[in-house]
């Protein structure tokens, strides 16, 4: 019995730290500055156009749903993730993002609540993305784009891959390595 206790007390432990190791991963990557943006017509407009060539759209609306409300499901062999509502409405969407929180969730795959977001979301494609383009989307997104009261669906992946804390770790790549991205010259060249 002794063996079983210190057995079940060790992996106690052990999952504890994992867990929080995940959560201190999270943290350290959720973006801290915040800044003000105002509904610049022009920041609009170039954040239109960064939303467009990031293909928004695509993920964040459903056939025949309104425009970056959400809804499309993208099924895996072991069930389904829907994309979320994007749209400013305060309640369903992300009228109530700060903009740090709105550079977290497109560049670092962090929710404003601080919890992973699926890879679905391509934030390791965004990592790159100049400040000036996230802000005018940031703007696009909160100035330029109609509130929609649409609620999230809920993914039909079995319960316990329903578990986002786990994405921390893998959330920890460093998607924005030299290796893998020349920026520096402003072309996209892949190394091996």
């Amino acid at each position: 019995m002794k063996i079983f206790t210190k057995t079940a007390l060790s992996i106690t432990v052990l999952l504890v730290v994992i867990y929080g190791g995940a959560k201190w991963l999270t943290h350290v990557r959720t973006e801290q500055t915040d800044i003000q943006l105002s509904a610049d017509p022009v920041k609009v407009a170039r954040g239109e156009y960064a939303a467009r060539l990031a293909d928004c759209f695509a993920c964040h609306t459903a056939p025949g749903g309104q425009p970056y409300a959400g809804g499309l499901a993208m099924q895996t062999p072991l069930g389904a993730v829907y994309s979320t509502n994007i749209t400013p409405d305060k309640e369903t969407g992300i009228g109530h993002y700060s903009y740090a929180q709105f550079k977290s969730a497109v560049q670092h795959g962090i929710r404003a609540d601080g919890s992973p977001l699926y890879p679905a979301m391509p934030y390791p494609s965004y990592t790159l993305m100049p400040d000036e383009d996230i802000q005018a989307m940031y703007v696009y997104f909160m100035h330029g784009v109609k509130p929609v009261r649409q609620a999230n669906a809920d993914s039909t992946l079995p319960p316990v891959l329903n578990w986002r804390w786990p994405l921390a770790y893998w959330q920890a790549e460093d998607f924005a390595k030299p290796s893998n991205v020349d920026a520096v010259q402003g072309v996209a060249a892949q190394r091996t």
